[in-house]
């Protein structure tokens, strides 16, 4: 794998140390409407994520162009447990689901990252594709977390989405 992109994965989650930064076990739980997740529900979605994406790494790895649904957190059984979580424990968990697909990805070999799986709406994706992918869509997410712990350490309380 592109070294740039296994120093991405590892070094990605860091930027998490100034998101949650002085923020309350209380306001890491609060959520900005009641139909919208908070920063801890952002990291579980996140950390959940980790396993499912190494879970679809390794059937790339082992079966020819596996087929793979997309993502909803809201219908993974798996998702709740994370949710469930004390956040520290959830940020632990976290970060070690993070080493264990740091070192699954590092380790894999030039015939591997050729393999392709399916995405229902971007098509076949390349392991190196599926990783880029996986951290768009970890930053997006990091990105509201930036949102929402700013507008709690400034009002109290989260803000829309969308403001820049």
């Amino acid at each position: 794998m592109k070294p740039s992109l296994l120093s991405r994965l590892s070094a990605q989650p860091d930027a998490l140390d100034h998101l949650l930064s002085g923020l309350t076990d209380e306001q890491l739980h609060q959520r900005p409407q009641p139909t919208t997740w908070s920063i801890a529900e952002n990291l579980a979605h996140l950390g959940r994520y980790q396993e499912v994406f190494l879970e679809r790494m390794q059937r790339i790895t082992t079966q020819d162009e596996p087929r793979f649904e997309r993502y909803a957190a809201d219908t993974d059984p798996g998702f709740l447990p994370w949710t469930a979580l004390p956040f520290d424990a959830l940020l632990e968990r976290f970060r070690g689901e993070r080493a264990a697909l740091n070192a699954f990805l590092s380790i894999l070999h030039e015939e591997h990252l050729t393999r392709t799986g399916l995405h229902p709406a971007y098509g076949p994706m390349t392991l190196e594709g599926w990783t880029e992918f996986f951290l768009l869509h970890e930053a997006h997410h990091f990105f509201t977390i930036l949102k929402l712990g700013g507008a709690l350490r400034t009002s109290g309380q989260p803000m829309g989405l969308y403001t820049l």
